[in-house]
């Protein structure tokens, strides 16, 4: 592994971020080493990450990350067909602090390194490991890293793999993680760094979300000018308007290509409530693997109406639903949260 100096980007060597739905060479996931973001659900948190583990192995091979002091613990839970590899860390989310991986025309592969400071240095969080991970797997995968000079996390993007990135002001533009800079400024960074013409900013994510409102709670790209967004009917709920401000602007936004946003609903489940606080359960939150879907379900009237849209959506995928991965959600995140692509080359 190298790491390219700051005055050279992606973009300018020929690499940008591909989009999720192409072919994987691997999944990178992480063990819920830290039990304090999960609030007393530590082992369902265990359970779960295990689970989702063992069946996207089925589809792709899995590499997940583990303390060298909990490796037997791990062991117990996980199957033959996922690798562990020994690894200092903080926590389970891989989604924001692996590399953002990156392939180029020459079968190249490399993986940004976005500054992490603990979702805007979240009062609980312990991420003086994690905001070093991103490096260590590129070292341990022998690729380059580029160091991006702004705070940001793998779930506050989503990117169509043809130049669009998709994102949130309430995240990226927080004073908690870049006060100094400009909407120009970062708007720029993000398509140096992911091989990008175009960034399309929502304002807001979900209400209470603890990471300030990572786009992938709410919306995710589905195919070249396709958008997913969370919807909710009930008018009374905080993130109706939200939602609807959402979707009204994507409506009128063209992509990368030209092509006109079309944006399809994803029902809202039901509220879930814990200690006072909202958990952001969310069907948008997925993972795409290869040949498959892994989608989250809450034992929720709309579970059944969800499934039929990825269906719908995905139809060349089996659809694999995860009733046990709503325990992810205890700890601020789903199963897109936890899990991070590295793209074929």
């Amino acid at each position: 592994m190298f790491t390219i100096e700051e005055t050279r980007t992606p973009k300018a060597d020929g690499f940008h971020m591909p989009a999720e739905w192409q072919k994987h060479e691997a999944c990178w996931m992480a063990w819920p080493y830290d039990g304090t973001a999960w609030r007393g659900h530590h082992r369902e948190a265990k359970h779960a990450v295990a689970t989702l583990a063992n069946a996207i192995s089925e589809f792709e091979p899995v590499k997940m990350l583990v303390p060298p002091e909990v490796r037997s613990e791990a062991e117990r839970f996980l199957g033959k067909y996922v690798e562990i590899i020994p690894c200092k860390l903080d926590d389970a989310w891989t989604r924001d602090t692996c590399p953002s991986f990156l392939i180029d025309q020459e079968g190249g592969l490399a993986g940004v390194n976005w500054r992490f400071n603990g979702w805007g240095e979240m009062e609980y969080a312990n991420w003086e490991s994690d905001k070093k991970l991103a490096r260590r797997v590129c070292r341990k995968i022998d690729v380059p890293c580029y160091n991006a000079p702004i705070m940001n996390e793998g779930g506050a993007i989503h990117v169509d793999g043809e130049g669009t990135v998709l994102c949130t002001r309430a995240t990226i533009l927080n004073d908690n993680r870049n006060p100094e800079m400009s909407e120009e400024k970062v708007e720029q960074i993000l398509c140096d760094y992911l091989g990008a013409e175009k960034v399309i900013w929502l304002d807001q994510g979900y209400e209470q979300d603890e990471t300030d409102g990572h786009i992938d709670v709410v919306a995710a790209f589905v195919a070249p000018g396709k958008v997913m967004h969370l919807s909710t009917g009930n008018k009374t709920d905080p993130n109706y308007g939200r939602f609807e401000q959402n979707m009204a602007y994507l409506e009128n936004q063209t992509d990368a290509k030209g092509r006109k946003i079309e944006v399809i609903r994803m029902p809202q489940p039901s509220l879930w409530l814990e200690e006072d606080r909202r958990i952001s359960c969310s069907y948008v939150n997925y993972y795409l693997a290869n040949g498959a879907v892994f989608v989250p379900l809450f034992d929720d009237p709309v579970d059944e109406l969800a499934i039929e849209i990825f269906k719908e959506l995905y139809p060349d995928r089996e659809i694999v639903d995860m009733p046990e991965c709503a325990a992810i959600f205890y700890g601020g995140g789903g199963i897109h949260c936890i899990t991070q692509q590295q793209p074929a080359i």
